[in-house]
């Protein structure tokens, strides 16, 4: 018998994956599966696989349904999905992976015969909603004698006459091909999607294929997950039906990319090679606070991805400053920490105490907070640039990690924490829970305000911090969109100029704004100047 069915169906798989899922705006009809369009809000089944009345279907074939929304894990068994013949119960394994079903036969199905896959209707939506009505489809699988057989078989009674009968011999060839699987398995599905984003450091691999594949086939060069620098994941995998589980060993990093690595190695159950190698990609989850303040304060961010710069709103209400604009993507790739208060005047004397801070300068301003009793827990003021850096160098001789001043697109992203809005709190009336501003005369303890999200305190007002990038008002229409771990201009835009943020206790409100830059030379004591720390793990 000719192999062309076997062809024509890893042809219209081959489809499927290429064209996606079948959209719920469309009403075309792809290869592979039939589009059922239902309204956006009702929870439906959107394409099947074999498509409702399919002919010369494979023996072997799972039968995969695809639903428009994740389904509840509850409801996905024999009693709500079945197959049958006749009227008769066909024994499958039935497999969920988010929102794709597939029902496997436990054995190879007849030759040309009719089946009906059925789903009930008390399947349910991860948000409880019901599938609302039964549906079923039918497909026929190929016969032995809808291929190309020998002309000297000229009917079915002599395609089953003596042994003697030259017809008879080329029947049971032509049977014989079509009891062998020769069909390559296809992949339906792969989760997470590819070029998917924020997806959870815990997430395991599931990869559905067209029919089971054989566990001995499995390996770490046949099946892999490859981190960003190309290291093989370590994982143990899991076979149900024809889904694969790929578990890694220890939970994923975090804002880092991924590959999914899948080769021909990967066999069937019948040693037949998948059709085609593939691959996929997905980023892990971003923005995250991974450790709360330790004893130190400082809390350990993950990388990520946020817009830097005047915000939608300050834009609407003429709030921003040239500098802050233009608006660009800003990502951060690496962990990082970060202080959750600004340095202190005690912690500050501690460095001067020890000799490794050389902290001369004196005032009898009263705003001060340096060695002034009562102001132990105020932040320290009327410090410079290099005496801020040099305080985070001696942090890093008796603490571990590398200290260091925040860069401007660290302090942003901290500030912001995964906010859009003018202040770290909103748009409106919400700044005098989390900042000391608007003449209030002098800095105030630390810690004393409301944190934003991210648990870090003062990041608004109190005194503006230093941060370690040289400062320009027109670097941000020299970055680049898209700009990985900026370190700031090389050259600042006029002498030593270095760049300060947050605004201080007597700042107007627009001035106290996540956006608002500020900058001042390196060496200027001033009453609002402080800083907070940043360290490299």
């Amino acid at each position: 018998m000719s192999m062309w069915p076997w062809k024509m169906l890893a042809v219209l798989l081959l489809i499927v994956l290429i064209s996606g899922s079948c959209s719920k705006d469309s009403s075309e009809e792809y290869a592979g599966g039939v589009s059922t369009v239902a309204p956006a809000d009702d929870f439906t089944v959107i394409s099947t696989i074999p498509e409702d009345n399919a002919t010369t279907v494979s023996v072997n074939t799972s039968f995969v349904i695809y639903f428009n929304r994740e389904l509840k894990t509850g409801g996905v068994n024999e009693k709500n999905f079945s197959l049958s013949t006749n009227g008769s119960a066909v024994s499958v394994t039935v497999s969920l992976s988010k929102n794709i079903v597939v029902l496997l036969p436990s054995s190879s199905l007849s030759e040309g015969t009719i089946y009906t896959a059925a789903v009930w209707s008390e399947v349910e939506d991860t948000s409880g909603n019901s599938l609302g009505q039964d549906s079923s489809w039918k497909f026929t699988t190929v016969s032995s004698s809808s291929g190309d057989v020998s002309d000297n078989s000229t009917s079915s009674d002599n395609s089953t006459s003596s042994d003697n009968s030259t017809s008879s011999d080329n029947s049971t060839s032509s049977d014989n091909e079509s009891e062998s699987d020769t069909t390559k398995p296809s992949i339906i599905s792969i989760t997470p999607a590819d070029n998917s984003s924020s997806i959870s450091v815990n997430t395991t691999i599931i990869v559905v294929f067209s029919e089971e594949v054989s566990s001995v086939s499995l390996s770490s060069s046949t099946f892999k997950l490859l981190d960003n620098t190309s290291n093989y994941v370590s994982s143990s995998y899991s076979i149900n039906g024809s889904t694969v589980t790929f578990t890694p060993t220890d939970n994923l990093s975090y804002f880092q990319d991924y590959k999914v690595s899948l080769t021909t190695g990967i066999q069937d159950t019948a040693g037949n090679a998948l059709s085609s190698a593939s691959s996929s990609g997905f980023e892990t989850l971003g923005g995250v606070v991974i450790t709360s303040a330790d004893s130190n304060g400082m809390i350990l961010l993950s990388g990520g991805r946020f817009q830097m710069g005047a915000d939608n709103q300050s834009i609407a209400d003429g709030d921003n400053e040239s500098d802050e604009t233009p608006t660009h993507t800003t990502e951060l790739t690496g962990l990082f920490y970060i202080s959750d208060h600004e340095v202190s005047s005690s912690e500050f004397k501690a460095c001067v105490d020890s000799g490794s801070c050389n902290y001369t300068y004196s005032t009898s301003n009263a705003k001060k907070t340096y060695a002034v009793f009562g102001k132990e827990n105020h932040p320290m003021n009327y410090v410079n640039w290099n005496e801020a850096v040099e305080y985070a160098d001696w942090l890093t001789s008796t603490r571990s990690g590398t200290y260091r001043l925040c860069t401007e697109a660290e302090w942003e992203y901290a500030v912001r924490a995964g906010t859009t809005s003018k202040w770290s709190c909103g748009n409106n009336t919400c700044t005098t829970s989390i900042a000391w501003y608007d003449n209030t005369g002098e800095p105030q303890e630390v810690r004393t305000k409301s944190s934003n999200q991210w648990g870090l305190y003062d990041m608004h007002g109190n005194v503006r911090e230093w941060v370690s990038d040289n400062y320009s008002n027109i670097y941000y229409i020299e970055v680049t969109e898209g700009v990985v771990n900026p370190q700031g201009p090389e050259v600042p835009s006029s002498g030593t100029r270095r760049s300060q943020r947050g605004g201080y206790y007597g700042s107007k409100k627009a001035d106290i704004r996540s956006a608002d830059r500020f900058s001042s030379t390196q060496t200027t004591h001033s009453s609002t100047a402080g800083f907070r720390v940043c360290a490299d793990p």
